[in-house]
């Protein structure tokens, strides 16, 4: 039997892999191993073509941990041009990696969708003749296109979380969009926000949005609609509501693995080896923080396995009497937006209720 997208990738479990009690993945091939914790897929639309931010002198965007499936259209960084979106990259990966699905070649996945129950509504879309041999690497793409249209559905980005519910009512009472997204004090948001949040929830926004520092990353930020993802209706004509990620690419330090599935593997060094750049080596992508409560465990490694022990860790890490592991690489790793935060532990308790606000199945707009 093969191994589907949706085995790493759970609707069930906010498009993450469902056995929490693993680090990494397993592949079609029983005991092998992908190198890294499988990232949520809900969301995925919203991160732009792997780019250099020149005012801001970052990298943003792509997909993976790493940015290596850039949707770029051009030659760039000594990698193969992709296919305009971010996405397709991405899936034309799995299907031929070893420790995940393990087909020996295009021509195998074709052949699978070629004898399967939608291959006229395939050839619907792309063509009559797509399926002959002389046309492997076009279906092969047309595949990937094909997952990445799916994954631009409703289906990925409901925004039906209890704080969708909190921003589009606070927008219905008059709210800006900016001060409703970032629960701002002495205005709408606050009037709202403190009727639908518990108090711990409340509290914990705020220190999210403030002190904790989390917005600094997982913005709270109203982005331009690019014309080509999912915006609820109920939002302002032209923006997508916060996903909780501005798409860059961080080190936070998190130790390397001493699980026995990866203890054995070279020092991960994320983007830098993407880019071939010493400065970027350690980074990985800011992931969304929408389901985050779904999606254990946490970290590219999977070092964390409740959604408790990372917001400890950002609190934390450079406590010494904390007696966390040094990090897997050192040279980037961030220090002035975690480490020693100073919140208490019932602090980071609100931190983690507010998080959990961020799970979609809460309300049905």
């Amino acid at each position: 039997d093969g191994q589907a997208c949706a085995s790493c990738h759970d609707p069930l479990f906010g498009f993450a892999d469902p056995d929490r009690g693993l680090p990494v993945s397993e592949g079609v091939i029983l005991g092998m191993f992908g190198g890294r914790n499988s990232p949520s897929s809900a969301y995925a639309m919203y991160s732009p073509i792997f780019h250099f931010d020149v005012g801001e002198g970052l990298w943003i965007g792509g997909a993976f941990w790493d940015g290596r499936a850039t949707g770029s259209l051009i030659l760039d960084l000594g990698m193969n041009a992709g296919l305009g979106d971010p996405l397709a990259d991405q899936a034309t990966g799995p299907f031929l990696a070893g420790v995940e699905m393990h087909n020996p070649d295009k021509a195998t996945v074709v052949a699978d969708v070629a004898a399967s129950a939608y291959a006229d509504l395939f050839m619907q879309e792309w063509g009559a003749d797509i399926f002959a041999l002389e046309n492997v690497d076009e279906a092969y793409d047309d595949i990937a296109l094909s997952i990445a249209a799916f994954e631009r559905t409703e289906m990925f980005a409901p925004f039906t979380s209890k704080y969708d519910f909190y921003l589009s009512s606070c927008l219905a009472a008059g709210g800006t969009p900016e001060d409703c997204a970032s629960g701002t004090i002495g205005t709408v948001a606050q009037t709202v926000g403190t009727k639908i949040f518990s108090k711990k929830e409340w509290e914990g926004f705020q220190l999210f949005v403030g002190d904790a520092m989390c917005a600094a990353c997982h913005v709270t930020d109203w982005t331009e609609d690019p014309g080509n993802v999912y915006v609820p209706a109920w939002a302002p004509a032209g923006w997508v509501p916060p996903v909780f990620t501005d798409f860059t690419y961080d080190n936070l330090g998190i130790p390397k693995s001493e699980d026995k599935l990866l203890v054995n593997n070279p020092v991960d060094l994320g983007l830098g080896a993407v880019v071939n750049d010493e400065a970027e080596n350690g980074k990985f992508k800011v992931m969304t923080l929408r389901n985050i409560a779904q999606t254990a465990p946490y970290g590219h490694n999977g070092y964390f396995v409740k959604l408790e022990d990372i917001t400890h860790f950002y609190n934390t890490r450079d406590v010494p009497a904390e007696g966390w592991a040094v990090a897997e690489y050192g040279d980037t790793m961030n220090t002035d937006e975690l480490g020693d935060l100073g919140l208490s532990l019932k602090q980071e308790d609100a931190l983690v209720k507010f998080m959990k606000t961020l799970t979609d199945g809460w309300w049905m707009p």
